[in-house]
């Protein structure tokens, strides 16, 4: 290891760990739709690129294993392999160990691994070399290249079919790109035998004007390999962009790469199918199908920034919202129109670059679902049984932060899906279903929230076995007289479970508990819904984002309160007449139905400075359900930043952070789902 590159290593990690997602969901994309020319390349690319960079950081045992994979690969874009489940299966294998070098190169970066990780390489390279041909060979000694022209002659062990002339005149932006020229020769090296390198000086500056950071390296190289053109055009498929290169054939025929970024078309080689003796058969008991968007997983451009840097400039525009919000106060309270009009333009345009800002760190969640694929297919082929795994709304935005934090909780629900919501075939046959279970992943945005559904057709909840195990536990009495809903809750509680053996994948009291405690500390909520023998849905539902919303802002005596605009439906005068028609009762009728209210002033024993004139009604929606608030003023909309409460009130239920004013007072938000939590239970104590 080239201790210059430490540094360096979590640029490294970084792009790795992205292109490792890349290659295992054009795998599952494979094993679910067939053998497919894009997704296979882009498994190539993968690890190609992932060869490239660790050779450039001189990581040798990261370059050794992938070389083999990228035998195999190769064979089987070429169609000189015919790719099947158990190649699938070793491709998603080699990827894991692939991550398990990345991740030691990141924690003991000046040594090799240790005996279990050496001996987990050499059996997978035993595997893969057990489809190829022949022995795949070890990859090539580096080329030593003198800077002076001169030409370096290689012997030849064996009569290679085509000479090829290539000319390559690397762009200034190479090395800034993270490309080592050498590199490249090192990958001809691989495929072919290099017969000359040549060194062009004439571009290179005088000493006292060279830039470090920019390449001015050009080679003419004579290069003998079985390899096809296209094959050997694909050494520089990731520098053609930038870089002018030139290969001729045998035949004279000049090719020159463009500079434009495309895909290479290609001949198909003739079909040979390899087989494999295997002793015993392998059956292949998990499928997982997705509703795809494309073919093959899609490349887009990106700009790389460190997490911290995007919080830290949102932090940033939250303090200059409430700074101006400062100023737009002092210029009402001076009553100078054209302050005024001055701060609210410098308002709108804060407002932009607040929701710019916010779009950044705004994902996809379908980025955090398509690894629930190989979770499916694992978690199944562990517990034999058969799923399809289907995808909807996965281009549906969350804040990164909120994404990251749900990832886990959503692992644990999905594999208890599979677990112990779905039957195994022979029960489902037996009951009249598929053999074939279907598990779906569901996202949609719901009045300013995004929900989240898990639903299987698959065994369902008992009531019945529910009821007995909680009182076993003593989480409620026999007395006790539970509503369904209620008792479908009785799982989030810490400690229980109803499976009747522990297993690695659950079966300890541990975790829907977990799950519950993280959904909220996100100020989201969690609702089941089910029936026996038919299946299982579970909601999640979460804040967009933990930063800044929109809000509108009222007022119950002296203590400002502040509503998600998002959830917000209507407002309702609330005069002394009406009041008399409720007759004391905590609803009204709102146009023929039913609304329920809570009364903040009276919950929260805060004194209204308003006994006399009128109440005003705020109309809330949230999970399907409406409810009233009554507050004293309606004080109109706010950009409001999230502070949170602090320790001192981390126990302090229906608010869920506060802001600060532009007078410098402290408003409270209001956690609209435990408001409607407590409304629900309120309505059945009536």
């Amino acid at each position: 290891m080239n201790l210059d590159f430490i540094d360096m290593l979590d640029g490294y990690k970084a792009e790795n760990d992205e292109l490792l997602q890349k290659m295992e969901d054009a795998l599952m994309e494979i094993q679910e739709n067939g053998m497919d020319d894009e997704n296979i390349n882009a498994v190539f690319r993968a690890a190609h690129t992932i060869k490239g960079s660790s050779g450039m950081f001189g990581i040798d045992y990261i370059v050794d294993f992938t070389h083999i994979a990228e035998n195999l690969l190769d064979k089987i874009r070429n169609h000189k392999i015919e790719i099947n489940e158990d190649i699938i299966q070793l491709l998603l294998t080699c990827k894991d160990h692939m991550q398990t070098l990345i991740d030691f190169v990141m924690s003991d970066p000046e040594n090799s691994p240790d005996e279990e990780i050496q001996d987990a390489s050499k059996k997978l390279i035993d595997e893969l070399k057990s489809y190829l041909d022949v022995d795949a060979p070890t990859p090539a000694k580096k080329v030593e290249v003198k800077e002076k022209e001169e030409t370096k002659t290689v012997d030849s062990s064996k009569e290679l079919s085509n000479n090829y002339k290539i000319k390559v005149v690397f762009s200034k932006d190479t090395f800034e790109d993270g490309y080592d020229p050498h590199t490249f020769l090192n990958y001809l090296q691989e495929i072919g035998e290099i017969q000359s390198v040549k060194t062009n000086l004439k571009d290179i500056l005088p000493i006292d004007k060279i830039n470090p950071t920019e390449c001015y390296i050009s080679y003419k190289i004579k290069f003998k390999s079985e390899k096809d053109l296209q094959t050997v055009e694909n050494t520089f498929a990731f520098i053609k962009d930038k870089s002018n290169i030139t290969i001729t054939n045998k035949s004279d025929k000049k090719i020159e790469i463009p500079k434009e970024i495309e895909e290479i078309k290609k001949e198909q080689p003739i079909k040979v199918e390899v087989k494999k003796e295997v002793k015993k058969p392998v059956e292949i008991k998990s499928v997982s199908k997705v509703k795809r968007t494309s073919s093959a997983v899609k490349q887009t451009n990106y700009l790389r920034i460190e997490a911290g840097k995007v919080d830290s400039l949102i932090n940033q525009i939250g303090e200059m919202v409430i700074a101006n919000a400062g100023v737009m106060q002092k210029a009402k309270n001076a009553k100078n129109s054209d302050l005024i009009e001055s701060v609210s333009i410098v308002t709108r345009m804060l407002e932009e670059v607040r929701e710019n800002a916010m779009s950044i760190r705004m994902v996809a969640i379908g980025e955090t679902f398509n690894k629930f694929k190989r979770i499916v297919h694992d978690t199944a082929n562990k517990v034999g049984k058969k799923v399809d795994l289907v995808i909807n709304g996965g281009d549906t935005e969350l804040d990164k932060t909120v994404t990251e934090k749900i990832s886990d909780p959503l692992v644990h629900l999905i594999r208890n899906s599979v677990d112990h919501g779905i039957e195994t075939p022979d029960i489902r046959e037996s009951r009249g279903k598929n053999q074939t279970g279907t598990l779906q992943l569901n996202a949609f945005h719901d009045a300013g929230a995004i929900a989240i559904e898990i639903i299987d057709d698959g065994n369902g909840l008992d009531t019945e076995v529910l009821l007995a195990k909680a009182i076993e536990k003593g989480l409620v009495s026999e007395d006790d007289n539970l509503s369904e809903k209620e008792i479908f809750e009785l799982i989030l509680q810490p400690g229980f479970s109803t499976a009747k053996e522990v297993s690695d994948i659950s079966g300890r009291g541990v975790g829907m508990d977990v799950v519950k405690r993280n959904i909220t500390e996100l100020h989201g909520s969690i609702e089941i819904e089910s029936k026996k023998s038919k299946g299982t849905k579970i909601t999640i539902r979460l804040p967009l984002t933990l930063a800044i919303i929109d809000g509108f802002l009222t007022k119950v005596g002296n203590t400002h309160m502040i509503i998600p605009l998002d959830m917000l439906v209507e407002c309702i005068e609330l005069n002394q007449n009406k009041k008399a028609q409720m007759k004391n009762n905590s609803y009204i009728n709102l146009r023929g139905k039913v609304l329920p209210l809570l009364n903040i002033g009276e919950y929260f024993n805060i004194h209204s400075s308003n006994e006399n004139t009128r109440s005003n009604v705020i109309v809330m929606q949230y999970g399907g359900q409406k409810m009233g608030i009554i507050v004293d003023q309606l004080l109109g909309e706010l950009q409001t930043v999230i502070k949170p409460m602090g320790k001192l009130f981390k126990n302090l239920k229906y608010f869920s952070g506060s802001t600060i004013l532009g007078s410098g007072e402290v408003a409270l938000i209001m956690d609209i789902p435990v408001m409607m939590s407590k409304m629900e239970h309120k309505q059945k104590d009536y």
